[in-house]
């Protein structure tokens, strides 16, 4: 996420040795700490996911939707509850299919989630992310409120909900305009299971992740 540039390299090739050498002690001093997503704090952690978020924008033309599924991956696995939220997402069907059918549905999940945002986030003109504030715990949750800007100025706020789990902190929720969008996914997906079966579920969920691949919104 971070680029260090260097033009005009004839004025550093005396001290360029001298310089590569302090710039790894520092970067290994500065950033070794931030490497270790169990010691993010809740702010820490939406800072992390919206850093790669604006690069993957920035960068959108020249990764094309494979590479910004690659740089996205990473960071959402390391910064989401994903088991919590696609148990929670079935309802009680979690509790009853086996576990080749639990992890079918979180390895679907995943691609699904990391798919919506590599297909959305394709372009940028200015959008900004920045972090308005960070809650107090309220029963083991922490709510952490960021906010895009556009090139407009116009704003949408993202409320985070974080909780600690294997000690780190993980986002569990996301509410938009007072809406849950794990409420919103739990009802889709209980009704699709309830009417047509959980295969079927599974079957919705890959068709979206190829729209989004093929540049359709859904």
């Amino acid at each position: 996420m971070i680029k260090l540039i260097f033009k005009n390299a004839d004025i550093f090739r005396g001290i360029f040795p001298w310089l590569v050498t302090a710039l790894i002690c520092l970067c290994i001093t500065v950033y070794a700490p931030i490497a270790d997503a169990g010691q993010l704090g809740p702010a820490e952690v939406i800072k992390k996911f919206n850093a790669v978020l604006t690069d993957a924008m920035k960068r959108a033309k020249e990764l094309g939707y494979p590479g910004r599924y690659k740089l996205i991956e990473p960071v959402f696995r390391d910064s989401f509850a994903i088991s919590y939220m696609a148990g929670i997402s079935v309802g009680k069907t979690w509790k009853t299919i086996n576990d080749k059918e639990k992890q079918l549905l979180l390895d679907t999940y995943t691609e699904w989630s990391v798919a919506t945002y590599a297909g959305r986030f394709n372009e940028y003109s200015g959008q900004k992310f920045e972090i308005v504030s960070e809650s107090k715990p309220v029963q083991d949750t922490v709510t952490v409120i960021s906010k895009l800007v556009g090139a407009d100025k116009e704003e949408t706020d993202f409320y985070y909900k974080l909780r600690k789990m294997e000690g780190k902190w993980l986002i569990v929720d996301i509410q938009i305009s007072g809406v849950s969008q794990l409420a919103l996914t739990r009802s889709q997906f209980v009704n699709v299971i309830n009417t047509k079966g959980f295969n079927a579920l599974i079957s919705m969920l890959k068709e979206k992740i190829n729209n989004f691949s093929q540049g359709k919104s859904e």
